[in-house]
């Protein structure tokens, strides 16, 4: 079963001799449950894909269905809904809130929302991220793997549709780049959570169920 499909997506930035094609006609589909990769060098389209597929940019033509709702069409209140509902989003600079604790950072998104969480869920999430020891810390005090842990768990705690990363490790060292993976396709596993992750590197790309490559705005094998 698919829970994303894009369908003839296109987007130009710019005009004139500064313009940029960014997606080309992008036809693809996202399988429920599984781990999509999506590589390509930069420039290629990836992060603007990824903007569409997450509701935070909107095409020039062409069409978005996420988790059954319709993303053409939305007005921005609406798309704002959208994105706290259905999607978790991971960043490569972790996007913390340096004044709020990490639980409070964790929460957040659900403070935003109105609503509460989910106390068993978020004891078993912290947990399995090896945060429950650090849930009064501050993002300072965090090594960057612990700070993209808490991103994590932050993008985990609405029990959204759809994880979108990324570069989750493009900030980390090596070791802790692949701790930071591992965790993260753990969670999705043992949650049954969709993850669609932009990366260049090759090796992490290998650990996906599915490889996209994009290359000059369009998708290659």
């Amino acid at each position: 079963m698919d829970i994303v499909t894009v369908h003839h997506l296109y987007k130009t930035f710019g005009r004139g001799e500064g313009v940029v094609h960014a997606l080309r006609g992008i036809d693809l589909a996202i399988e429920k449950g599984k781990f999509t990769a999506v590589i390509g060098a930069s420039g290629s389209g990836k992060t603007t894909l990824l903007n569409m597929i997450g509701g935070l940019d909107t095409p020039d033509e062409g069409e978005v269905v996420v988790d059954g709702v319709r993303l053409s069409g939305l007005k921005e209140k609406e798309l704002a809904v959208f994105r706290r509902s259905k999607v978790g989003f991971i960043y490569q600079n972790f996007n913390l809130i340096p004044t709020l604790t990490v639980k409070e950072n964790i929460l957040f998104p659900l403070s935003l929302a109105g609503t509460t969480s989910d106390p068993d869920f978020f004891a078993e999430s912290v947990k399995l991220l090896h945060l429950e020891d650090r849930l009064n810390a501050y993002p300072h005090e965090l090594s960057g793997g612990g700070q993209q842990r808490v991103a994590i768990a932050r993008a985990l705690i609405a029990k959204p549709a759809i994880l979108l990363a990324d570069e989750p490790t493009g900030n980390l060292d090596t070791k802790s780049g692949q701790n930071v993976l591992g965790l993260l396709k753990l969670s999705v596993e043992t949650y049954h959570q969709t993850l669609v992750m932009i990366t260049h590197n090759l090796e992490i790309a290998q650990m996906a169920d599915r490889v996209v490559r994009m290359e000059d705005g369009r998708i290659h094998g």
